[in-house]
């Protein structure tokens, strides 16, 4: 197994505060914005990495861009 990644997915609320937030570990980022994307439910999730955000998910689970 390759080295890991520690990523944090937050949930945005509609005012754009943060209300929650998950860890992610995996192996790069295309397996993280999966997994981002499979946590959308109701409110908006944001996918960072450090202090870079790597991708923002919606209700329809399109990546916006940044």
């Amino acid at each position: 197994m390759g080295p890991v990644k520690h990523y944090r997915a937050f949930q945005i609320d509609p005012d754009g505060r943060v209300f929650g937030c998950i860890n992610i570990v995996c192996g790069d980022d295309e397996e993280a914005k999966r997994q981002a994307a499979s946590l959308v439910l109701l409110h908006r999730i944001e996918l960072w990495r450090l202090d870079k955000r790597i991708a923002q998910f919606d209700q329809s689970s399109a990546i916006v861009p940044h």
